[in-house]
């Protein structure tokens, strides 16, 4: 029977890709004392902190390996009669890591031994890959901004940029942090705790963060992975977390801050109340010694954020139709023709008050008063308010030995926030400008998550192992608005709130080039939402020891079903009213049609541009399958030289939809039709193929020139999958209602008639859907080809290590990279050819009048060369120091990384510039200094002063960079091809003026000009001009304190930005826009200083 279920779980548990390696290996030579090989050797390994041992015997060549290790420290025994004992003390094996300790044993009796204390091994002697290790002190002691989560720390990792914070408040709620490694999207990493997947399937997330007193490791791998590592293109992150010894260990923590402890903003000069507390506890300990352990910790996190919204709101007098300081003529709209010719201005450009909405009246009398002294279209308005955000979380995991051959482990992780964040304008929405969601992103959100991994390994005989894993990966976020159910029909829009999903004000949208803040009124199109996702996979490898071959080979299964019910189009489910300058100017009056003041008369006149909204229609989601094959041989060549030899595939079933039919459809752009997914022909992948061909072969060299030198280089294809969400956004899972005007000065309805009756498709017996009536075809739609399919990632590096005096190495690396068939998106109704009036230009106006976007996705290319160093030291006698710098350059075709479509479809090459994150230098230090004196220390160990001076410890965290490029477009294009990108004309490279704030340049705008009509400007995508640089500094002190029974003690003061240093946002490359060339803002989540104290005692 027990043989029926290891097979079992053998067959059953194929390896998950990304799921591997989270074990250690430990290898090593045997040889006399001339250098001979030493076959026969028994060797044996112990974990000291559990007394759990493993014995082998070496081979012919006097090779031995232990793969499949728990991390821990180790103690290697080698015996051999005739040979005294020899004993290697204090070998540390972390995950994902092959450790070499070779064994130099001396003529004598085995009752004698020599027993060699020291550091562990420093060396990457044996693997090709690239990446860090960081370890726990590094977590725990060194200053960790963002709420102490471990991304925080991914920077010192060469090639990777500085994390940042992205999405909202409700869709980020555990406050995922995002990076960009070796030139790739952040959507290409990977991150899993202990083998189990802990990615969004999109990767624009990671699921759960846990504690940083959590986490025993971080293994950050960014090249030349080992083919059991797949679905990443990017870094490969695996967290190990804490486990139970033989002794009971545990602490007791708390950090904090408030607002008194924060500097004030540079723009808002504000310093809004806060007060963030992080508290909890961890213990671990046996529950039967030498055989059964169990670690756990609780947190809780209370974090209300004070922040300060920033807005353009409209000026007192404008909102009583008062336009006699504005730089433009108001034009009546009830006056002459409907093509806006003819029409009479108002007199003294002033809109009689019985001219004026009643609608509009009612919503601006929501709107506070401007607060701020400003030009017209600058920043007129601010206001303070708090986040509140409540966080509990737990992790626990168990560790037992069943046998000699046999060890379980199981581990339940749990994550919920519930969130807070107030609207500008209670029950009416507003902008959110300043915050990190902005867009009108404001309500009330929970994220229940949590994962789950159970891990069995057995040890067949000394050459054989297998593992077999298994784990769910799971969350559930919901979040809605917090305003008034019916806020739209008390203002008088009728057809607004239809159902409780619709509850809540419309928006009010003045358009991005117009100088005002959107929505003025009313909230996100994004919310509400409902989205849940959980991956469940099962994983085995077997390794096989054969002569110096470490052979090693699985299987892997992963099953995802995705829910997203969001209609965040057009937007979104409460409707908007577009207001634009046409309709209150005349075609002759150029600077009317483009005005400020203008749009917001429209708005007083109540003749808008567009009318839409987006309609629940029914239940989005998918699931698919993830199958992946791999097998690796580590071939010990010669005692110096290893090589890597590994092949790998993944094949990923073409998505399908949660019900039978309907969960999903495609456009076909050949026939103008949606093909709605289970209906009578139509299959439930919507036409799209299966494809097998995702193999990437895997080649690594280890040379060892001698014992302080590892020379190492490998050569590396992996698959980048397909993450977009495109199914939850055709119909049938929601439809458009799309009112446009019939042309572009006249009115498309008013806020007065509302919304029409929604209109709702219904769906024929074919699924085969006419795309042809106005209700369909003024909506976009996404187009997912028969033919898509993963990209792959050539990837390569060569690097040099050395070992230096005191404990230090360095490493010398040239790393790079080349996409293949990356799909990127692209507007397939976007124009071809450049100069043809109104759409033209669009492939599908002509044979179906379908002027609305169609998304579809092309294959494409990247490419990123770098050198990257790094100097280390481990933490060793109380100081600990981790240097890198990496000089890197990445290209690519689309700007940003998820949902950009590439900007110039006419002429895709124009699109291939230097990345969106492409940063020139990158440099990074952290350290740790424990200082010499005090008890246990080098000096004053004892006496009042060794308790007075003892026990302090500084560290630091700097970071410097490169800015960020300048995206350089228009906002009065005259390329005349809809979905085209226009740039300007530049002349030369533009100097950098440094000067900040409304109305002052960063860099000299006069070197850019408007390109003749019909041509895309000379400005290159990215590669103008750079933005700011960032430079950073984090620091920390800490006291160390001894009580009795072995508890310590540690208070801390950690501060972030320790100069005060501003990081500015990039400045405004819109050319013509009002703040062109102006910088308004700081980076996102970077501004000013900040502190933070905390206290842990641990025994």
């Amino acid at each position: 029977m027990r043989r029926f279920v290891i097979t079992a779980l053998a067959v059953l548990c194929p390896a998950l890709a990304g799921a591997q390696a989270v074990k250690g290996s430990l290898v090593g030579n045997v040889t006399d004392t001339s250098g001979a090989v030493l076959p026969g050797v028994t060797v044996t390994i112990t974990e000291v902190n559990t007394n759990i041992s493993y014995s082998t015997t070496t081979n012919e060549s006097g090779y031995y390996t232990f793969s499949n290790l728990k991390d821990g420290t180790y103690r290697v025994t080698s015996e051999l009669s005739g040979f005294k004992r020899f004993v290697r003390e204090g070998v540390e094996v972390p995950v994902n890591a092959t450790v070499r300790v070779d064994c130099r044993m001396d003529v004598g009796a085995l009752e004698e031994s020599v027993t060699v204390v020291g550091a562990s091994p420093l060396l990457q002697t044996d693997r090709a890959d690239t990446g860090r290790i960081i370890e726990s002190v590094h977590l725990q002691e060194v200053p960790l901004g963002f709420n102490r989560n471990f991304q925080g720390m991914l920077v010192t990792v060469p090639g990777a940029t500085r994390p940042f914070r992205p999405h909202s408040e409700f869709f980020n709620a555990q406050d995922s942090l995002s990076t960009n490694v070796n030139g790739q999207s952040r959507l290409a990493n990977n991150v899993q705790i202990e083998g189990i997947d802990d990615n969004h399937r999109t990767g624009l997330l990671t699921t759960l963060i846990p504690s940083a007193e959590a986490i025993e490791t971080v293994n950050v791998t960014t090249s030349m992975y080992d083919a059991e590592f797949g679905r990443a293109g990017g870094a490969i992150t695996n967290v190990t977390l804490r486990s139970g010894t033989n002794d009971v260990k545990g602490s007791a923590f708390a950090f904090g801050n408030n607002e008194k402890t924060n500097a004030a903003g540079y723009f808002s000069h504000s310093n809004p109340p806060t007060d963030y507390l992080e508290s909890g506890f961890t213990l671990g300990g046996p529950i039967q010694r030498n055989k059964l352990f169990f670690f756990g910790d609780y947190r809780h996190i209370t974090d209300h954020a004070g922040r300060t919204t920033r807005a353009i709101i409209p000026p007192a007098a404008f909102r009583n139709g008062d336009f006699t300081s504005a730089s433009t003529k108001i034009y009546d709209p009830s006056t002459g023709s409907a093509d806006g010719t003819g029409r009479t201005t108002f007199a003294n450009n002033v809109i009689p008050a019985d001219r004026i909405s009643p609608i509009a009246k009612a919503i601006l009398a929501h709107l506070p008063a401007p607060n701020i002294d400003a030009a017209p279209g600058q920043i007129n308005f601010q206001q303070d308010y708090v986040r509140t955000k409540l966080t509990h979380s737990f992790d626990t995991k168990v560790n037992a030995q069943l046998s000699q051959a046999d060890q379980l482990s199981a581990r339940f992780s749990f994550l919920r926030p519930d969130i807070t964040d107030p609207s500008d304008y209670p029950g009416f929405g507003g902008s959110k400008q300043g915050g990190p969601s902005g867009n009108g992103f404001s309500g009330t959100g929970i994220d229940t998550t949590y994962s789950t991994g159970l891990n069995y390994t057995r040890t067949f005989s000394n050459t054989l192992v297998m593992e077999a894993r298994g784990g769910m990966n799971y969350f559930h976020n919901k979040a809605t608005i917090d305003g008034v159910a019916t806020a739209a029909s008390d203002v008088g829009i009728r057809g607004a709130n239809i159902d409780e999903w619709s509850a809540g004000m419309t928006q009010i949208d003045f358009g991005t080039n117009l100088s005002l803040s959107n929505p003025m009124v009313g909230f996100s199109g994004s919310l509400p939402w409902d989205r849940s996702e959980r991956t469940v996979q099962f994983a085995s490898v077997f390794t096989k020891v054969k002569g110096n071959h470490t052979i090693k080979f699985g299987e892997d299964l992963r099953h995802t079903r995705d829910f997203l019910l969001q209609t965040q189009d057009n937007g979104g489910p409460r409707g908007q009213f577009q207001f634009r300058a046409p309709q209150t100017s005349i075609p002759s009056d150029a600077a009317a049609t483009a005005g400020f003041a203008n749009a917001f008369a429209s708005f007083l006149l109540d003749v808008p541009s567009l009318v839409q909204r987006d309609l629940k229609v029914t239940d989005p989601g998918v699931r698919f399958w993830a199958f992946f094959t791999f097998i690796q041989d580590k071939w010990q060549v010669s005692p110096n030289l290893t090589l890597d030899l590994g092949l790998r595939h993944e094949y990923y079933t073409p998505m399908i939809g949660l019900v039978d039919q309907g969960g999903l459809s495609n456009y076909d752009p050949a026939t103008n039709t949606l093909q709605v997914a289970g209906y009578s022909s139509v299959s439930e992948s919507v036409g799209v193929q299966k494809y097998f061909r995702n193999f990437g072969p895997r080649v690594g060299l280890s040379y060892r020139m001698n014992d302080k030198t590892v020379l190492r280089g490998g050569y590396g294809v992996s698959t980048i999958p397909f993450p977009d969400n495109s199914y939850a956004y055709n119909f049938p899972v929601k439809q458009n209602n799309v009112f446009n005007a019939p042309n572009n000065f006249a009115p498309a309805g008013s806020m007065k008639n509302g919304f029409p009756d929604p209109i709702v498709t219904q769906i024929p017996s074919t699924g085969v859907i006419d795309a042809s009536p106005t209700a369909l075809r003024n909506a976009s739609y996404f187009h997912v080809p028969s033919n898509l399919h993963e990209g792959s990632l050539h990837s390569w590096n060569i690097a040099y290590q050395r070992e230096l005096p005191s404990r230090f190495t360095v490493d010398i690396a040239y790393v790079g990279n080349r996409g293949h068939d990356i799909p990127t998106q692209f507007n397939e109704n976007a124009a071809t050819v450049v100069g043809l009036p109104g759409n033209a230009g669009r492939p599908l106006f002509a044979p179906f009048n379908k002027s609305a976007d169609v998304t579809t996705w092309i294959p494409t290319k990247s490419l990123y060369h770098s050198l990257q160093t790094k100097l280390d030291r481990r933490f060793t006698n109380g100081f600990l120091l981790t240097s890198s710098y990496t000089l890197g350059r990445g290209w690519s075709y689309n700007t940003g990384d998820s949902n950009t479509n590439i900007p110039t479809p006419a002429d895709i090459e124009r699109s291939w510039a230097r990345t969106d994150q492409d940063r020139l230098h990158t440099w990074v230090e952290s350290f740790l200094y424990q200082l010499p004196v005090g008890p246990d220390r080098r000096w004053l160990k004892e006496g009042p002063l060794s308790q007075i001076l003892g026990g302090w410890q500084v560290g630091g965290f700097f970071t410097a960079q490169s800015g960020l490029p300048i995206n350089f477009t228009m906002s009065a294009a005259t390329l005349n091809a809809p979905g085209n990108t226009q740039r300007p004309n530049v002349s030369g490279t533009p100097a950098v003026l440094g000067n900040v704030g409304p109305g002052q340049l960063w860099f000299d705008t006069s070197v850019f000009s408007s390109p003749a009509a019909n041509t895309f400007g000379n400005a290159p995508r990215n590669g103008v001009l750079d933005g700011p640089k960032f430079v950073n500094l984090d620091a920390t002190l800490a006291k160390l304190f001894s009580f009795p029974h072995g508890v310590k003690g540690e208070f801390r003061a950690d501060v972030f930005n320790v100069t005060n240093t501003p990081h500015f946002d990039r400045p405004n490359g819109t050319f013509l826009g009002a703040t062109f060339g102006q910088i308004t803002a700081t980076a996102a989540g970077l501004d000013q200083r900040s502190m933070r104290f905390g206290f842990r005692l641990t025994f």
